[in-house]
Formats: C-alpha cells, structure tokens, sequence
C-alpha cells in the first residue's frame, strides 16, 4: 500500500529524473559471438543470458502495468470525486474538513517542545498524587531557608559586634592598669622631691605631702569603679555572646535540617529550586491533557477516516482508502489539479517504461533465435534452457 500512498505524494526532481526510465543492461552487446566458431557452453551461456533478459523485462512490464492499473484506477477515482454533486458533497467534505484540522492538531502536539525529561515525567508521573502538597512544601521550605540564613546573617553580625566590644572592654582595662602604674611612680618621684627638699631647706612639705595623698586616693578610686564597671560589662558582653552563639547554633541545625529536605526533594524530582520544579510539573500537566487529547484526536480521526471512506465508496470511488491521506484535495479543486497532473505524467512515465522493457525483450528473443538459426544442431539445448525459464512459447511460437 505503500506505494500506492505515493502516487499521491508530490515528488522532487531527484526521484523523477531517478524513475524517469528503468532500462535493463543489454547484455547482448557485450556477448556478441562468430557464430561459426561458437563453443557449446558459449552458445548456451548467450542463450541464457538472454532468457534472463527476457524474464526480467516481463517481470518489470508486470509490475508496470500493475502500477498503470493503478494510476489508471486513481485518475478513474478523482473523475469520479469531481463528478459528485455539491448539493451531496457536505457530508464528504465535513469527513475531509475535520480531518485536515485533526491532522494539524495532532502534527502541533507531536511538534510541542518540552523541557521536561522522560525520566522526569515518568517521576512525576509516579508521584503525581503527592507533588502539589510537596510543591507547596518546597515553598515554604525555600522561604524558610531565605529567613533563616537571613537571621544567622543577623546573629553573626550581633556575635561579631559583641566579639567587638569585649575586645573594647579588654582594652580598657589595660589602660587603667597603665594609669595605675603611671601614677604610682609619680607618687613616689613626688615623695622623694618631697623629702629632698625638707631635708636640704628645712621648707614645710606637709600640705603638699597631703595633697599628693589625695591625688592618689582619688587615682585609685577611679581605678577602682572603673575596673569594677569592666568587670560587669565584660561578664555581661560574655552572657550575651554565650546566647548568641547558642541562638546561631540552633538555627545553623535548623538550616541544616530544611537544607536537607530541599536538596531530598531537588534531587528526587531532578530539579535545582521551586520555580523548576513547579515549572517542571506544570509541563507534566500539560503532557497529560496533551496526550488525553491526542487520544481523543486518535479516535476522531478514526471515525472520521471511516466516513470519509464510506462516502467515497458511496459514490465509487474503488481505492478510497488513499484519500485519507490527501484530505484537503477534496476540499481544494487546485490540490486535485495538481494530483491529477501528477499521476498523468507518472502514467506517462509508465508507458515509456513498459514500450522500453518490450523492446528489450524482443530485441533478446530475436537474438536468441539468431543463434539457434545459426547453429541449429544446438536448438535442443537451447529449448532446454528456455524451457528452465519458462519463456519457450514466448520466443519460438511467435518468432519460428
């Protein structure tokens, strides 16, 4: 049939020039013999050699007019379509009609891009019950995940500004230790001018003996409250920090935990976020109703195959069959034109082929009754091998 399909398919110019003629090599120009000094086995090889010339010409000149037949039959077909009446055409050409746009459909569903893997959709396929409430899941879960490393963002920040400011305390309290030790020496090099100076000029040293005192008690009393308020702030920047760190390591576990679920979803589903994954089965839906629809475009184009069919057997159309295949020529009188003028010339072609293949089956009958007129002491073997081809009526009857 599937020849016959394409004798409505419009050929390129390579397939005409390639089945424009089908010639068989005439092996009898390479095997010209002096008949006189003929042997018997070439006598016997040129006989056959021509037999089977002959039997490949009737072969091909078969299946030629079996193909003429054919196109002939189509030709018959499409006078026979034209011929219809159009007040009885309506149902024909619905059939025709709904065809065409099934068939377009169908070629725009088969033709569709997806991005989706088989592998995925066979996934998808098996967890389909369960993917909206994962869906929604991976949401939250990525929202989530956003927060979270937002918050130990925040909690890092916090554990470095307290990091910071122990170090600032620290700091201080070197400070008031350089304090203390400065004003120790001054008090004892002023205890000692102190001393010098009443030994040697007899002065009264007394008031500024006392007002050195004060200098250092007061030192030391600063020293004091600020070393005891060090002290308080640095228990307290510890407390802090020790609750920060704790913080950040629950929700560094928390990460870790929702991490987890998303890289088990991501890799289960073959995806790297939300938007793929919902991207994903929003492709898979689409698929699905695709394919439902596919097999529901299936069924029609059935249905309406087997109308298109009855209403061209109706009117007798014998191969109406092949018109599903070519639909809109029935609904385009130029589409038929073209059908038309097609099988014309492929009907052509086959009249020159077969006129060829007639020739050479004459030309290499006529050879081989040559020869045996040549040699007639080797007629018998000669319908010997004649007889193995089967061609004995179709070269000695006709021609001795």
């Amino acid at each position: 049939m599937g020849w016959l399909k394409n004798l409505f398919i419009k050929p390129d110019n390579k397939e005409l020039k390639e089945n424009k003629e089908q010639v068989i090599p005439d092996k009898n120009k390479e095997h010209i013999l002096p008949v006189k000094s003929s042997k018997v086995s070439d006598f016997n090889k040129y006989v056959r050699e021509n037999s089977e010339i002959i039997t490949e010409s009737h072969r091909l000149i078969e299946e030629a007019k079996t193909e003429y037949q054919a196109v002939t039959s189509y030709l018959t077909d499409i006078q026979k379509i034209d011929m219809i009446p159009m007040e009885q055409r309506g149902e024909l050409e619905e059939a025709a009609s709904n065809i065409v746009n099934l068939s377009k459909e169908r070629e725009m569903i088969q033709n569709r891009k997806y991005d989706i893997t088989d592998t995925q959709y066979r996934l998808f396929e098996r967890y389909e019950m369960q993917i909206p409430k994962e869906l929604a899941a991976v949401k939250e879960a990525e929202s989530y995940q956003e927060s979270i490393e937002s918050d130990l963002k925040r909690l890092e920040q916090e554990k470095q500004n307290f990091l910071n400011e122990k170090d600032e305390i620290a700091y201080k309290q070197t400070f008031l230790k350089g304090i203390a030790v400065a004003t120790c020496v001054i008090i004892v090099l002023l205890f000692a001018i102190f001393a010098i100076l009443t030994t040697y000029t007899n002065s009264n040293m007394t008031l500024p003996f006392l007002l050195t005192v004060l200098m250092g008690m007061a030192t030391a009393l600063y020293i004091f409250m600020e070393a005891r308020k060090n002290a308080n702030d640095i228990q307290l920047v510890r407390i802090k920090l020790n609750k920060v760190i704790m913080l950040a390591n629950k929700v560094t576990i928390k990460s870790v935990n929702n991490r987890n679920y998303l890289d088990y979803i991501y890799n289960k589903y073959m995806v790297d976020n939300y938007e793929q994954f919902k991207n994903c089965w929003e492709q898979f839906v689409k698929i699905k109703d695709e394919n439902k629809k596919y097999r529901s475009n299936s069924q029609l184009l059935e249905y309406y195959y087997e109308r298109l069919i009855n209403e061209l057997k109706r009117f007798g159309v014998n191969d109406a069959e092949i018109w599903i295949y070519q639909p809109s020529a029935i609904l385009d009188s130029r589409e038929m034109v073209e059908i038309r003028h097609r099988l014309n010339v492929r009907r052509q072609k086959l009249r020159e082929r077969i006129d060829t293949y007639q020739k050479q089956k004459e030309e290499a009958a006529k050879n081989i009754i040559s020869m045996i007129k040549a040699c007639p002491e080797r007629k018998d073997d000669a319908i010997r091998i004649l007889d193995e081809y089967k061609i004995r009526q179709d070269v000695l009857e006709s021609q001795i």
